[in-house]
């Protein structure tokens, strides 16, 4: 009894001073750590009026290394290229599924981040990423320094790159029929960057030979940069009947995926990015000659 209580004085005790020590009447409002906001620059203005305010996509730009992938040697972007590169992207690829699914849609289907990388993705094999699609919450982009958005060849690969990811993003939030697994099943490959004709396998492109999923989202994207008469003449390429029907095959399949999951008809969806390819590629020439006049 005694030893009992002699416990409850000392739990008295130790718990009336730990009432003593959180008094009302201490203040804890000083910090150590730098808790002003950081002032917002013009890039971050015009992200918020353009991505974030209408979107709800959140646009990460300033450095945040714990957010990145730790097994990558990776650096910032240039601020400078952050607004132009954002710029092209909206207009080859935000856009036109705005205007043929509404703006409803893709705010529900949209990633809601969007992360830019400086330099590439260099993998161990030699290889590089372009960029990666999370859990249809997040699409990474790597070499913004590397790119000028403006340029042919970096503008068709940045838009196939972002319709790419984009598909993933879909294809997360709605699978495509299991039908489309079922059509190169034995054909998908770890090595298939060292694949030399994947027509003749009845892919699209090498990258389509990884997985399914992978296999989806080019078909989707090289559909979309493709012009039609290149592209109905990608089925007349291989020698086998059998490659020839895998690639029409995954083709019926994504266009019927695309329009009634989604209602997006990838025929006009096709027409507004590339006559905004065509746009901005002329803007770019036009620029181009108007500095060298100047100079001049």
């Amino acid at each position: 009894m005694k030893m009992n209580r002699l416990k409850y004085w000392i739990f008295t005790i130790l718990f009336t001073g730990l009432l003593a020590a959180c008094s009302d009447d201490d203040d804890f409002s000083d910090t150590i750590l730098d808790t002003t906001p950081e002032p917002l620059t013009e890039t971050d203005v015009w992200i918020m009026e353009n991505f974030t305010q209408s979107h709800n996509i959140d646009v990460i730009y300033k450095w945040r290394d714990f957010e990145t992938n730790q097994e990558l040697n990776l650096v910032p972007p240039s601020e400078d290229r952050v607004i132009p590169f954002l710029d092209v992207i909206r207009r080859v690829w935000m856009e036109p599924y705005i205007k043929l699914g509404g703006i409803s849609f893709f705010n529900k289907t949209a990633p809601k981040q969007l992360m830019l990388v400086g330099s590439a993705g260099y993998l161990e094999d030699g290889l590089y990423l372009l960029g990666e699609a999370e859990q249809g919450n997040r699409i990474t982009v790597y070499s913004i320094n590397n790119s000028d958005p403006y340029e042919e060849g970096m503008l068709l690969r940045n838009t196939n790159t972002f319709h790419h990811e984009y598909v993933h993003i879909l294809h997360q939030l709605e699978k495509y029929p299991p039908a489309f697994e079922e059509i190169s099943a034995m054909d998908y490959t770890t090595n298939w960057a060292a694949i030399s004709d994947p027509y003749q396998l009845g892919f699209v492109s090498n990258y389509a030979a990884a997985d399914a999923n992978e296999d989806f989202a080019e078909t989707v994207a090289k559909f979309i940069m493709m012009d039609e008469e290149n592209w109905q003449g990608m089925f007349l390429y291989p020698d086998s009947e059998e490659a020839r029907k895998k690639l029409k095959e995954k083709e019926t399949i994504m266009l019927q995926y695309m329009k009634n999951v989604w209602g997006i008809d990838m025929h006009q969806l096709r027409k507004l990015v590339q006559d905004e390819i065509a746009k901005i590629l002329k803007e770019g020439k036009q620029d181009n000659e108007e500095e060298q006049s100047n100079d001049d």
